[in-house]
């Protein structure tokens, strides 16, 4: 499953982002919750999937001011069952939204038949040298429950993509795909120095994983003032992941045979 994040795009309206998504034949879509009206909307939101036949597979909450939109967040996703949501570690003075995330977060998740993970950041500091955001170490928030996985912002922390899968393991419940190109983040995943090729291969092949991924890149990159370049770029994305991720996944067929294989 390959969807596409609202944040890739910011500066067009929710509606636009759907029709890309169809349109270049992703899977679904993302909705990050924030400023954006729409974003706050389920009525308006269950239009669009209905109207674009593509449905809404996860939420995520915009990473400036979640403080003051977990509330929010709460009230729209319990609209959605079955889908996954993802919330960023809480910030270090944020002691109601870290209550939020590590107590009604879960229970919430149990109510409305909600899949909860918790997405890793790009690490900065205050003052130099204290985290700006508390349990945002693969480590904490393994021990916390599923793991949305970001490998740029991995990667900004100088950690190995490639470790991270062994070291997750059935932890890993989300990722969020891109790259880092010339010291730019969030770059397309089919340009720049991280191996996302071998990442999606193993993940496909020897760890067989069956959550999602969501194409969350930085604007710019997608190149937003022209449409075509939009389309064409958003193209280039589902293509690279099904050559790497989809086309690697073994069919049933054959996942069947090698388990009666093992069995004799």
């Amino acid at each position: 499953m390959f969807i596409l994040s609202t944040e890739s795009l910011p500066h067009y309206g929710v509606e636009r982002v759907f029709d890309f998504a169809k349109k270049a034949g992703f899977d679904g879509v993302n909705i990050a919750v924030g400023p954006n009206l729409d974003t706050q909307s389920p009525k308006y939101l269950k239009q669009l999937e209905e109207r674009y036949s593509l449905p809404i597979k996860a939420f995520s909450l915009v990473g400036k001011g979640e403080e003051e939109r977990f509330e929010i967040f709460q009230r729209t996703v319990r609209e959605f069952s079955g889908t996954t949501i993802i919330v960023n570690p809480p910030k270090m003075m944020a002691f109601k939204y870290k209550t939020w995330v590590t107590d009604v977060v879960p229970r919430l998740a149990q109510k409305y038949d909600l899949r909860a993970c918790r997405r890793n950041l790009p690490s900065k500091n205050m003052l130099g040298i204290i985290p700006s955001r508390s349990e945002n170490s693969l480590f904490t928030l393994k021990q916390e429950g599923l793991v949305c996985l970001d490998v740029t912002a991995l990667a900004l922390s100088n950690e190995e993509i490639m470790k991270s899968i062994s070291f997750l393991g059935n932890t890993l419940g989300h990722v969020y795909l891109s790259n880092v190109q010339r010291g730019i983040p969030y770059a397309l995943p089919q340009k720049g120095i991280l191996p996302i090729e071998s990442f999606l291969t193993k993940l496909a092949t020897q760890i067989r994983f069956r959550g999602g991924f969501t194409l969350r890149v930085d604007a710019h990159q997608l190149d937003e003032a022209d449409e075509s370049h939009v389309l064409e770029r958003l193209k280039d994305c589902r293509r690279f992941f099904d050559e790497y991720f989809t086309n690697n996944v073994p069919s049933l067929s054959t996942a069947k045979k090698e388990i009666k294989s093992e069995e004799s």
